[in-house]
């Protein structure tokens, strides 16, 4: 009976030394895998910030077709039919019925202002 027992300790010592084994070999293969995507992480970083330069952003743009224009063209746009929000009040209303007037300009689409019967 003791040599059984002894035969299974030993088979259990053999295991578990066999798991470890397995287990450090895992854990260096996931320490390679980690830096491989870190270098990669930082090469995919730099070639970001290398994209974003405006140097590379004008020669995309030349390799596209597209040129700087010769002069500056302004639009004049009409007024957004957004309410932004409140504007500050010059007109003594009390700054709620301003607020109020914002909310309904934006629920209609116009811009609402508040006023006072003179």
């Amino acid at each position: 009976m003791a040599a059984v027992t002894l035969i299974a300790a030993a088979l259990l010592l053999v295991a578990q030394s066999a798991a470890a084994t397995q287990a450090s070999y895992q854990i260096a293969t996931l320490k390679q895998e980690q830096a491989r995507l870190s270098a990669e992480h930082d090469q995919l970083l730099a070639q970001l910030a290398g994209d974003r330069a405006a140097n590379r952003v004008a020669t995309a743009a030349q390799q596209l077709g597209l040129s700087h224009p010769n002069r500056w063209q302004y639009l004049h746009a009409a007024g957004s039919p957004i309410a932004l929000g409140p504007r500050p009040s010059d007109s003594g209303h009390p700054p709620i019925l301003d607020g109020v007037m914002a909310v309904l300009g934006a629920i209609t689409g116009r811009p609402l202002e508040a006023t006072s019967p003179h």
